[in-house]
């Protein structure tokens, strides 16, 4: 039977990484992205002939809507597309913060909401919402990001139950630092260079056990085996203290 899965974000990091997992497994794909660029880039790449490439603002409504009455409906959603932001309380300009609220959390639950009545009546599917090890930390000049990451991650949990009796498994994964380029696009290159290595994972890693935790119908996956180590200390304060001064641009 042909799989076919809907992938936000897909032209680099996680999001094409998971695409080049599924086109392993010759899955079907609809993969979606904001820039022209990158997303002809991801495709010369990936050269695979059941992939189709999309352009859409995801942080806007209307791209949504279209997504929703015009594609078919997946058997796998990959909620993905995400920027990463930095800026002390009262920095970010409210129509930004209405955007990237959107674009990671509203978008989000309007797309699932979207296609959850067919796949309700196919009763088969999979969602899997790339949240942030942030949705469980304190992180001073990061709060509009966090707060977005634990929003769409308390989402997740709570359909992720309702879903379950219904044969639809939603799973959030929960990364830490990846390597992508994300943080050099939203100039905070500076984390290069001061988060340990350690403390760094790849999407490829990412994928392959986020990938594991949803086959299995787990409803959350902390990729990375030092994340799931600091997991309980998370919100302590000698935690805080130390990203505070490991991600500090001076």
């Amino acid at each position: 039977m042909n799989k076919r899965a809907l992938i936000t974000g897909s032209s680099t990091g996680i999001g094409f990484e998971y695409a080049k997992h599924l086109s392993k497994e010759g899955w079907s794909l609809d993969l979606i992205s904001q820039n022209k660029a990158r997303s002809l880039e991801s495709k010369n790449k990936l050269s695979y002939k059941k992939a189709q490439f999309h352009i859409f603002d995801l942080g806007k409504k209307d791209s949504i809507n279209s997504i929703v009455n015009n594609f078919e409906t997946p058997d796998l959603i990959v909620a993905n597309a995400g920027i990463a932001i930095n800026g002390a309380i009262g920095d970010i300009k409210q129509d930004e913060r209405e955007y990237f609220y959107y674009l990671m959390c509203g978008g989000v639950i309007d797309l699932i909401e979207g296609f959850i009545p067919k796949m309700l009546y196919k009763r088969n599917g999979r969602i899997v919402i790339i949240s942030s090890i942030g949705a469980k930390a304190s992180m001073p000049k990061s709060s509009l990001y966090s707060s977005i990451k634990a929003g769409i991650y308390a989402y997740g949990k709570s359909i992720s139950t309702e879903l379950k009796s219904q044969n639809i498994s939603v799973t959030v994964s929960l990364p830490g630092y990846v390597r992508t380029q994300a943080h050099e696009r939203a100039g905070l290159d500076h984390l290069i260079k001061k988060v340990p290595r350690w403390m760094w994972i790849n999407p490829e890693q990412v994928v392959l056990e986020t990938e594991v935790a949803s086959l299995k119908g787990k409803f959350e996956i902390i990729p990375g085996k030092i994340y799931k180590i600091v997991k309980p200390f998370l919100n302590f304060k000698i935690a805080t203290k130390i990203w505070r001064k490991i991600t500090n641009r001076n």
